[in-house]
């Protein structure tokens, strides 16, 4: 008995407090408006292109003057040309002074380099037959000591 009056207050009472749903609003229908808008078409860029008459650098640059007597150097990129304004305050690898920053060690037939980068200090080794000019210069200009191979 217990469990029908339990039966009957669960569907009955909620049935009982339900109220009639809203109506749905009605919408007008909104009248358009003729306006126009004079929206202006973004301008086309040209890409850059490097001038005929820039004359080519030792590192794969180009170097030109504009009209104002402004200098550029112009070199390509993956992403295209890319200008910028030169300053004169360029500094290349190339004049740098040869093993600034390497350490190069004589082990036995082994020429040992180590070089401090950002991530860490960096080191390889090479066949005293396979040095180039570059590796040759960083060997002379500072004093090597024989290393013992392990």
């Amino acid at each position: 008995m217990k469990s029908l009056l339990v039966f009957a207050t669960l569907v009955a009472v909620p049935a009982f407090c339900q109220t009639a749903p809203a109506p749905a609003p009605v919408r007008k229908p909104v009248a358009k408006t003729a306006t126009k808008t004079t929206a202006k078409p973004a301008p086309a860029t040209t890409p850059l292109v490097i001038p005929k008459d820039a004359t080519p650098n030792p590192d794969g640059t180009y170097s030109w003057a504009d009209k104002a007597g402004k200098k550029w150097i112009f070199s390509k990129t993956p992403f295209g040309i890319s200008r910028v304004e030169d300053t004169g305050e360029r500094t290349t690898l190339a004049s740098a002074p040869a093993g600034d920053a390497v350490k190069a060690t004589v082990a036995g037939e082994k020429v040992l380099f180590e070089r401090q980068s950002p991530f860490g200090t960096s080191k390889w080794e090479k066949n005293k037959a396979d040095l180039t000019d570059e590796d040759r210069a960083i060997l002379a200009a500072q004093p090597t000591t024989a290393k013992k191979p392990e």
